[in-house]
């Protein structure tokens, strides 16, 4: 039998303070039809949508709203704000106004996606003007057969200038359903900047949330794995497919009606290419949240150029669109995180929405997955115009999508040759076997000079021409895979800054990209075997590692890390017959140890959700207390399983 000696005494190096964290990326309805509280759909009547066979963007302002009757026009003439289109309602006698929610445009595009329950209550409110209306209008949430889900509630009477008017409807059914608008009446009446959410939101209490609000089950889940950063906006939406797609942050702050849509590049996997971006979850929002899980951000922007797997488009490094469009963006943004209202306009409007004190903005990413001569050049531009006026700030530079050594050179040398200051982001999308092999993928990075972080990763086989599919994703053995990967990354937290998984969320039948973290219903989530492991391992680690003696079974992982409290043993068998192994704890008497273990026997078991329905949960984190002898405990490791052993110091 194999014997592990863990010295409790003797700690090899501190581990990063911010190793594990999340990376939110608009993909898979994450944010609008996922944590965007708001669930209607083309809600402010901008629709701009991904045309599938131009591959450009196009306008379809009333997408998603059915007028039964009367007339239905978008209009720009006195609106809201420059950014904003509205919608015109001529009614005859009588009108309907629906719209499904968001529904995925896949399977089930036909059906409404309005998650109601009982004895909830839920706010629809708006901006209308009545041109010549005369009438009533009522809303309530109906199913399928046109049964009643909610209390039907009328608006009040319309004036000739813009008013916001909100109401609450109860849940009498627990269904889901379709909104529906009814015009009783004669006239014009316009209408824009309509919402519909739950009045549980995330944090409602909080007056900073007036805004753009969350779904609160899915911030609970990412509050659950304790992130100490969040990435965001992405992914391949910071970079765009074409000139003018590219993710511009001021397009996404202020009033909602302010914000200016955009086109998703992830509607390329949608039938009707409809997917946008309304932004009602912006940069203000995504700092709020932050700030709510006591995370850091770790914003990342457009680095002039478009994402380099879908076009050649790069702007001219010393062109007057690159100094403003870019360098200014980068600059701006962190007066609008850290700023002084009194002295920086950006900081100004972070205050006037609700938040005066700064965010705390200490890292920014530079690009997403770009690479070359271009970028490079590019990197080091947008870093020195950064450092120049913010020297502390860190920076992140992208070593591609490719996880190998000859591809991810040059941004490694760069960084160690001239700027060891800096964090290198490495992605990697690969089979579970890969993830296996890369368990010490870190041992001989250099010490001492930029750090790593593996920012995109899961365990997918994209790499390995493995076909994506729903059936196949998030096995068990994809997530035990990856945590043989983490325990390499723990080992090496001296060199591995940050870790984050991608993609994070995806609505269950709509799928842009298969293998993700958190899938979700309109209803509720499921967390994923991937998910487990990720919360296993977030939830238990340590600030220093622990040396270790001795040698372990083939085909056993392990990390050991502690704080001034407790010790964390991370095992993880990726055999297929369970083994066994002494551990020698020194400086522990007899004790007891708290056990949580996640296994199959069956690799390619998984949770479960559908578009309706609750989450089927056939993997859970299974916990116990086990005794230990003067320090001495055999323990024995089913095949195909991960256990994490805490043991508190004396």
């Amino acid at each position: 039998m194999k014997e592990l000696l863990i010295d409790t005494a003797k700690e090899a190096h501190d581990v990063s303070q911010k190793l594990y964290g999340i990376f939110i990326e608009d993909i898979n309805f994450a944010c609008d039809g996922g944590l965007n509280a708001n669930k209607i759909n083309n809600y402010s009547f901008d629709g701009y949508y991904f045309d599938r066979q131009t591959k450009k963007g196009i306008t379809d302002y009333l997408r998603y709203w059915n007028l039964s009757t009367g007339k239905i026009t978008s209009e720009s003439s006195s609106p809201l704000n420059k950014n904003s289109r509205y919608a015109r309602i001529n009614v005859s006698n009588s009108a309907t106004l629906e719209n499904l929610g968001y529904n995925g445009g896949k399977k089930w595009s036909a059906y409404g996606a309005y998650a109601i329950d009982v004895n909830k209550t839920y706010q629809f409110s708006g901006y209308f003007r009545s041109k010549n209306f005369q009438g009533d209008v009522f809303v309530e949430i109906v199913d399928q057969k046109g049964k009643a889900l909610t209390t039907r509630q009328k608006l009040l009477p319309f004036k000739e200038n813009w008013q916001f008017q909100k109401i609450e409807l109860n849940g009498i059914g627990r269904q889901y359903g379709k909104l529906k608008i009814y015009f009783i009446g004669n006239g014009v009446l316009d209408l824009d900047c309509l919402s519909f959410f739950d009045l549980d939101y995330w944090n409602n209490q909080d007056p900073k949330w007036r805004y753009g609000r969350l779904r609160k089950d899915l911030v609970m889940a990412l509050q659950a794995l304790k992130p100490k950063f969040v990435r965001f906006p992405g992914g391949c939406i910071v970079e765009g497919n074409a000139q003018g797609n590219e993710y511009n942050w001021k397009n996404t702050v202020g009033p909602l009606y302010s914000r200016k849509a955009d086109y998703s590049l992830w509607g390329e996997k949608i039938p009707d290419g409809g997917y946008n971006q309304s932004f009602q979850i912006g940069f203000y929002e995504y700092f709020c949240l932050c700030e709510d899980l006591k995370a850091q951000p770790l914003p990342t922007l457009y680095a002039g150029l478009n994402c380099q797997l879908r076009s050649k488009n790069s702007l001219a490094i010393d062109s007057n669109e690159f100094k403003e469009n870019v360098i200014q963006n980068y600059l701006d943004l962190i007066e609008f995180a850290n700023g002084n209202p009194e002295l920086n306009k950006w900081a100004a409007l972070r205050a006037r929405m609700g938040h005066p004190a700064a965010f705390g903005l200490k890292m920014i990413g530079i690009g997403n997955e770009n690479y070359g001569k271009d970028y490079l050049e590019k990197f080091e531009r947008i870093k020195q115009a950064i450092q120049l006026h913010y020297p502390q700030m860190v920076c992140i530079l992208s070593a591609g999508f490719l996880p190998f050594k000859h591809t991810m050179r040059p941004a490694w040398k760069l960084a160690r040759n001239k700027y060891p200051d800096l964090i290198v982001d490495e992605h990697s999308y690969h089979s579970p076997g890969w993830f296996q092999r890369q368990a010490h993928r870190f041992d001989k990075y250099q010490r001492n000079s930029a750090k790593a972080y593996f920012g995109e990763y899961a365990a997918n086989g994209l790499m390995a021409g493995r076909k994506q599919t729903p059936q196949r994703a998030n096995t068990f053995w994809s997530a035990l895979s990856e945590a043989a990967f983490l325990t390499g990354i723990e080992r090496n937290s001296d060199v591995v800054e940050m870790a984050s998984y991608a993609p994070l969320f995806n609505l269950v039948s709509s799928e842009q990209w298969n293998h993700n973290l958190i899938d979700f219903n309109p209803q509720c989530y499921c967390p994923t075997a991937n998910y487990l492991v990720q919360k296993l391992f977030s939830n238990n680690l340590g600030t220093k590692t622990v040396i270790t003696k001795g040698k372990v079974p083939l085909k056993i992982y392990y990390s050991v890390t502690r704080d001034d409290k407790k010790l964390f043993i991370k095992l993880v068998n990726c055999s297929c017959i369970s083994k066994k192994i002494k551990l020698v704890i020194k400086n522990i008497g007899d004790t007891k140890i708290k056990q949580e273990f996640l296994g199959d026997t069956v690799r390619q078991a998984k949770n479960g959700l559908n578009f309706f329905g609750q989450a089927n949960e056939n993997l859970r984190i299974r916990r116990k207390e086990i005794p230990i002898t003067d320090g001495n405990l055999v323990i024995i490791l089913p095949a195909s399983s991960l256990q994490v052993l805490t043991v508190k110091l004396n």
